[in-house]
């Protein structure tokens, strides 16, 4: 009877590269896709998870931008004028408050009383 080697087999770098292409292969078939986040300005039925790209490398916030890049409708901005999109609520009112109130030192609490006299000890 013959006693194992201490260390594993050494394949040759041609059948190791091999195993470790098919290795690769096989753990990025079963990673997860990557998604993206959905939009919370504007609904939409079709996002962009459900197309998909013909190249599995691409990024899906660079594919994105693209899009948006190549439309024809752009923003229009004068630059000096600015668009008040605030309405103003109750809700909003009360918070205005919060920080006028003045608040006093509760009348429960200890105030020296220098009016009594100090006791002396003998």
């Amino acid at each position: 009877m013959s006693r194992p080697d201490r260390s594993d087999a050494h394949l040759p770098p041609e059948e190791a590269a091999r195993v470790e292409a098919a290795t690769r292969e096989y753990f990025e078939e079963i990673a997860p896709k990557r998604h993206t986040k959905p939009s919370r300005s504007e609904y939409s039925a079709v996002y962009s998870d459900a197309l998909q790209s013909a190249d599995p490398d691409s990024i899906p916030e660079l594919d994105k931008l693209r899009h948006l890049e190549a439309r024809r409708q752009k923003l229009a901005c004068d630059g000096h004028e600015v668009l008040e999109e605030y309405v103003e609520t109750e809700y909003y009112k009360d918070l205005h408050c919060i920080g006028k109130q003045h608040h006093t030192v509760p009348s429960l609490a200890v105030i020296p009383n220098s009016n009594k006299p100090k006791r002396s000890e003998n």
